[in-house]
Order: structure tokens, then sequence, then C-alpha cells
């Protein structure tokens, strides 16, 4: 029975200087799943990426890829894996089209297959009428939108990609993250990425992992990350908002905290039940309710606080 899992670690550890760049990790990511894997510079992330294509041997500890052992001699489970690291390991010296077919013949993939995945490709990411062009000469968005071409040249059941949208204009990072997404979705790829972009991990990802000093904090959706790590929130847009309703609101047991914009509140609350205690006493104090919606905070802040609470 084949795993269900794409990418798995057990105790993963990895020292350098006698210090642990990488320290006892286990990871579970499902097959299909767009894995966003965070943390700050020096978490341990490239270690980890480098343990998982097996051009660095663990400490101790193991990794599984698609339900297979990785080890230093399983080329034919690396020829699964897409991969797009920080630097881009393109030949400047090639077109972009000589590049595809470099890299083709690397996966040993037939001239005809190889030819046809190459135009449909290009076409797709809007290089065909540059196909002949050296690299050298192309800027980092477009180099970036060919080192993840070259990546999904043999149809790899699974991607590695560290920061593939770095670089690119407002047009390419949108097609870029719609071809991610189309491939977790309709084609059952699974994605492992590597991103300081928090608005784009929190658009397209089922799961992230936040690790810190080589240790993985959490692994869990969004979603469940912005549940867990706030207290509900919510935005009341009204008119006459004194400051004794102000200060009658922040007055309430349940109320943690009361920002004013405007017309706008924002009231932090201890639990969601005590909004409606909020409203009543808002109504009792005059002030007319025009809207009232529960506010979330962004990954980003998320983020940002579990940072400066692992600080």
């Amino acid at each position: 029975m084949d795993s269900p899992w794409a990418i798995q670690t057990n105790g993963l550890t990895r020292y350098f200087g006698g210090r642990p760049a990488v320290d006892s990790l286990s990871l579970h990511i499902p097959r299909g799943c767009i894995f966003g894997f965070l943390g700050p510079n020096g978490a341990g992330k490239t270690t980890t990426v480098r343990m998982l294509l097996g051009l660095l041997q663990p400490d101790s500890g193991w990794v599984e890829i698609l339900g297979q052992r990785m080890t230093p001699y399983a080329r034919d489970l690396r020829r699964q894996i897409g991969v797009v690291l920080d630097r881009d390991g393109l030949y400047d010296r090639l077109s972009a089209w000589d590049n595809l077919q470099y890299y083709g013949e690397i996966y040993h993939m037939a001239p005809g297959e190889r030819h046809r995945r190459s135009e449909e490709l290009l076409r797709q990411a809007g290089l065909w009428e540059r196909r002949q062009d050296l690299v050298g000469g192309w800027s980092r968005g477009m180099r970036q939108k060919l080192a993840l071409l070259r990546a999904l040249l043999s149809n790899p059941p699974l991607l590695i990609l560290d920061e593939p949208t770095s670089g690119l204009d407002p047009l390419s990072l949108k097609m870029v993250r719609d071809l991610i997404t189309s491939l977790a979705r309709t084609q059952q790829r699974t994605v492992l990425l590597c991103t300081h972009n928090l608005d784009e991990a929190e658009r397209i990802c089922d799961q992230v992992g936040v690790i810190r000093s080589g240790r993985l904090l959490l692994q869990e959706s969004p979603g469940a990350l912005r549940t867990r790590m706030s207290l509900p929130q919510v935005t009341i847009a009204a008119s006459r908002l004194t400051p004794p309703t102000i200060d009658a609101v922040t007055a309430l047991p349940g109320v943690r905290a009361v920002q004013q914009e405007g017309g706008h509140l924002t009231v932090t609350l201890a639990q969601p039940e005590v909004c409606e205690e909020v409203v009543a006493t808002l109504v009792a104090q005059g002030a007319g309710i025009r809207e009232v919606r529960e506010a979330t905070k962004s990954l980003e802040e998320v983020y940002l606080q579990l940072m400066q609470q692992e600080a």
C-alpha cells in the first residue's frame, strides 16, 4: 500500500560545529498538499531541504519521500522531485530551449516527449517567443520562471521550491501562483514551498510548518494557526462614538482591548459571546451601529506574534 505521505521525516537532526542546524524535526506532509515551510533566515529550512533531497546526510533520524527511504544513492527517487533552489542553476550561454533540453536529457526523457513538454511549458509561461534567447541576458523574474519550468519538465509528483516567486512582477507572480495551485489541485502533485512571502503562503498553502532554531514549532493549516494564536476580535462600524462610549466598552469584563480608527472599533474579546454585550453597551450609550463583523489576523501577524513568543 502506498504511503499517504509525500514527505515524512522522523527525528531529523543535523549538526554544524557542534550545534544543531536541524533538531529532531518530524514532518508529515500529505500527498497533494501545498505545504508552506516558514521561518526566519538561519532557522534550518535550507539544511532540511538538502537532507530531503539526499544531498546532505542527517546525523540522526530519517527521510522518506513518496514512501521510499531517501539515501545518497536513491537516484531514481530524486528523479521524481522537481527542484527550484535559491540559485536557479541555469546555463547563461544556453538558450531557454537548450536549457530545458539539457535537463530533459539528464532526466532520461525521450526526445519527442522532451520537445513536446518544453513547448507546452514555454507557451504556458509566455516564453515561447524568447525560447532561442540566451538566458544570460534575462531578468531575474524571467529566469525564475524558466527555473520553475525546468522543475516541471519531467512531470514530477513532488516539487520543492525555494522562493519561486522572488523577483517576479505581479502578473508573473500570479501566473506562477496559479500554476502551483493547479498542479496540486488538478494533478495531485505535492509542493513544499519555502517562502518569506506570508501573503503568498496564506493564499495557496493547505498547511504551514514554522521552524525556528532548527526545531518545528507547529504544523497546521493557516486558518487553524490564526485561530490558535488569536483571541477573537470584532470590527464595528458605528456613529457617535464618544469617549464615554469607548470607556464603557473598554470597562466590560470580557473585553481585552479596544482600538478606534474614526468610525470603526476593533474589539478584542476573551470569548466570542462577549460581542453581544459590546453591541448592547454601544446601543445603550447612544451609538448608531452600521455593521458588526468578525476580524481575523493575517498569517503575517500571527507569524510575527509566534516569533516574538519564541524569541
